[in-house]
């Protein structure tokens, strides 16, 4: 299958994003205006409106020459930040039309993608449908640019800037090699020393550099120029790296006209969850994460990411997973299209379903997978051992999608209360030998006899865990207060050290 490839060149993607949110918060932006930039050489204008450049004012011309001839331009900082992240954005629009979509550094500060669309474009109704589909909706948001179509991105990319509007966007054939051959040397994406030096020899178009031996041309002006007339003639060509690597499991579907209501969106995203599930039953593997894509009227592509915890196809569980997600949504003025990926996957072997034991770990898979999407990852976490004889520091809190089957025995020799507090509570004890148990509490100012005590069990402050001062050893103790409370307290230090030991609660047995 012959090559295609579609570039999109925003003509002035820093001024007309400013243009766009200002219109979406209902006000419009000062003219003229510019946008500077601090350079090696000073201040300088990085970006100007129609209005600026009409009066002369171009980028990259310094700050106080613009004002000179300008008084009146309004200013503003240059974030390249931001407009790097909206071209991210637009990136992701693009989607809709294949899933291969580039950024091409060579562009204008950036500002300019590369898509291929090989195999893509009949379903829109062909490539000048494609087109004008994406011009409409660039349009629509008020972003200049200029497309065009060809078998090679580097001649693509030099037919959208420098080709001739009236010839046709769309290269292919005949129509293709004549157009290359017409276009000027500034294609060739060259240094302006190397490209001034052409114009001055006379050497306007890429016809007039063929008709010129390549070793002179390598001898005068580099191999570069060579591997540029190459790459635009499709002999060679620089990779080509997609901003996000093609899932190996995706479906989507659209509409002719958008839709609105919770339960189509939903019915929609569960046709296309019932497909990619017997895709992967074949492939005999489960989903661990999924994004689902939702484009809007608006040009915003709204993303949902959905994880489990053990790999699965069960198309109702992800469709619950799913619908939590869609719980006060905002869709603008309605989706036009929804596309879903299967972002990771693992293998995921058929399992006998009708014994209990994997039935419940199953239920709790899906429970735990609901939690987390509801309230966030860090919301559910497991508790899993710890080496560690130190009460606080015998667990961890892990993930429970990453934690083990089988993590390993406590190591608590003695029964332990669940929980812990989260500071041991300071109390009074008296015990009626120096290491035997307490037989009486002072707490809230009043004194109780204890009705049972058990211990002590000595723990021994762990000194291999150096860059920390080591505590005192503690005796623990478990007894029964005068209300019947199970309590663990541990007396910290002996009797004998230069500082009289200290009493604790460090836990309630339930």
């Amino acid at each position: 299958m012959t090559r295609r490839y579609l570039s999109l060149h925003l003509t002035n993607l820093a001024i007309d994003r400013l243009g766009l949110k200002a219109r979406q918060q209902a006000r419009a932006l000062p003219e003229p205006f510019a946008l500077y930039e601090t350079a090696a050489n000073g201040t300088v204008l990085h970006a100007v409106d129609a209005v600026a450049a009409e009066a002369g004012i171009i980028p990259g011309m310094r700050l106080a020459d613009a004002r000179a001839i300008l008084p009146e331009l309004a200013l503003a900082p240059a974030t390249p930040a931001a407009d790097r992240r909206f071209l991210d954005g637009l990136a992701t629009a693009c989607l809709r039309y294949t899933p291969l979509v580039a950024l091409d550094e060579a562009g204008s500060n950036g500002a300019a993608l590369s898509l291929d669309i090989t195999g893509c474009a009949h379903l829109f109704g062909g490539e000048a449908a494609l087109l004008d589909d994406l011009a409409w909706r660039l349009d629509r948001q008020g972003l200049g640019h200029q497309l065009a179509i060809a078998g090679n991105p580097a001649l693509a990319w030099a037919w959208a800037r420098h080709g001739e509007c009236q010839s046709g966007r769309i290269l292919q054939g005949e129509t293709a090699e004549a157009a290359r051959r017409r276009l000027t040397v500034r294609a060739l994406r060259q240094d302006a020393t190397t490209t001034a030096a052409l114009e001055r020899l006379g050497l306007i178009t890429i016809a007039d550099l063929e008709t010129l031996p390549q070793r002179s041309l390598v001898q005068r002006f580099g191999r570069d120029l060579v591997l540029a007339m190459a790459r635009l003639a499709g002999n060679d060509s620089l990779p080509f790296t997609p901003l996000r690597e093609v899932p190996r499991f995706a479906a989507q579907t659209s509409w002719p006209e958008p839709i609105g209501r919770t339960e189509d969106i939903e019915a929609a995203i569960r046709t296309l969850l019932n497909r990619l599930m017997a895709e992967l039953e074949q492939a005999v593997a489960g989903a661990r994460r999924l994004e689902i894509l939702l484009f809007r009227v608006d040009g915003e592509v709204v993303r949902l990411a959905l994880r489990t915890g053990r790999p699965s196809r069960h198309a109702g569980h992800l469709m619950k997973l799913a619908s939590l997600e869609l719980d006060g949504l905002d869709v603008g003025f309605g989706i036009e299209s929804i596309r879903l990926e299967v972002v990771d996957i693992a293998p995921l072997h058929p399992e006998q379903v009708d014994l209990a034991q994997n039935h419940d770990a199953a239920e709790l898979a899906r429970l735990t997978d609901q939690l987390r999407q509801r309230l966030g990852s860090d919301a559910v976490q497991r508790l899993v051992p710890h080496a560690s004889h130190w009460p606080e520091h015998a667990q961890a809190t892990i993930d429970p999608a990453t934690a083990p089957a089988e993590p390993g025995p406590w190591l608590a020799p003695q029964p332990r209360p669940l929980r812990l507090l989260d500071q041991p509570a300071r109390i009074d004890a008296m015990a009626p030998v120096p290491d035997g148990p307490p037989i009486l509490l002072r707490r809230f100012g009043q004194s109780e006899k204890l009705r049972e005590a058990s211990g002590p069990e000595r723990l021994e402050p762990e000194w291999w865990r150096t860059g920390q001062s080591l505590p005192r050893p503690r005796d623990y103790y478990r007894v029964v207060d005068a209300k019947g409370q199970d309590l663990w307290l541990y007396r910290e230090g002996s009797f004998g050290d230069a500082e009289p030991p200290t009493w604790h609660v460090h836990g309630v047995f339930e």
